[in-house]
């Protein structure tokens, strides 16, 4: 694997991390943020922001 190669791997990594770390990292810090499971209910397909009534 050349330089170019690794450099773009890299660079797509840590774009890839750094956009699931805004997204779910801010979602973790908010009450009315909730992670929404997909159709299976195995996994996270992404959030939903809500806002909690106050009862």
């Amino acid at each position: 694997m050349d330089l170019t190669t690794r450099l773009l791997l890299g660079v797509t990594a840590f774009a890839v991390l750094g956009y699931i770390g805004v997204v779910y990292g801010s979602c973790a810090r908010d009450s009315d943020c909730h992670f929404r499971l997909c159709a299976g209910g195995r996994s996270l397909c992404g959030v939903d922001h809500v806002h909690v009534q106050d009862r």
